[in-house]
């Protein structure tokens, strides 16, 4: 049974209505999760039983708040889209930090002009993307925990949108290294005097 103090019908047409919504949707949907952990667990009947918790947590924010409750369910699902795109851009901007170190390490090692050294670049950007991908996964479900304050995430784990554009990340992070290393070639032609070919 759904109970709330700030039982007012929402203006959904209002920011700060939608966002109260949203945060009551992902609420209901956390505690009916929480609820058929503890009661349910790895039974049969867990789907069941969560599902129907769920639907009448939703049916009573929908009445407390004067929507409809295929709304509620849908607010459950939407995303926080500034803040997993301010996740995603932080990692990167660390991502292109590390990837520009790597690139720097790796050219000294090899003399100006050496084509072992894109050789090495490639084997390196397929690695350290593939692990920068394995590092924001893991990130981005530790933060996903902290910001709905639940060790329950279940099934929403997979909205998490580094899980669900995993590949496309990857290739970014390919992109990204690759950049680097060309601009750290660059870098040492230009001090050794070097032509670049261009």
């Amino acid at each position: 049974m759904w109970s709330e103090e700030d039982g007012r019908s929402l203006d959904l047409t209002q920011h700060s209505d939608r966002r109260h919504l949203r945060f009551d949707a992902v609420t209901a949907e956390d505690m009916a999760i929480r609820w058929a952990d503890k009661y349910w667990g790895h039974l049969p009947e867990y789907d069941q039983r969560c599902n129907e918790c769920m639907e009448s947590l939703f049916h009573g924010v929908a009445k407390n708040h004067g929507v409809d409750a295929g709304t509620v369910r849908q607010y459950s699902r939407n995303r926080d889209l500034v803040f997993d795109a301010a996740l995603i851009l932080s990692f990167g901007i660390l991502y292109a930090v590390v990837a520009y170190g790597f690139a720097g390490r790796i050219r000294r090692r090899f003399p100006p002009g050496e084509p072992g050294f894109w050789v090495m670049m490639l084997a390196m950007a397929i690695g350290v993307s593939l692990v920068g991908v394995m590092v924001g996964n893991l990130s981005s479900i530790v933060v996903e925990t902290l910001r709905l304050n639940s060790a329950h995430l279940s099934y929403r784990m997979n909205r998490i949108p580094w899980r669900r554009h995993w590949a496309v990340l990857w290739v970014c992070g390919f992109a990204i290294f690759w950049l680097a290393a060309l601009i750290r070639s660059r870098i040492s032609l230009r001090i050794t005097g070097v032509p670049s070919g261009d």
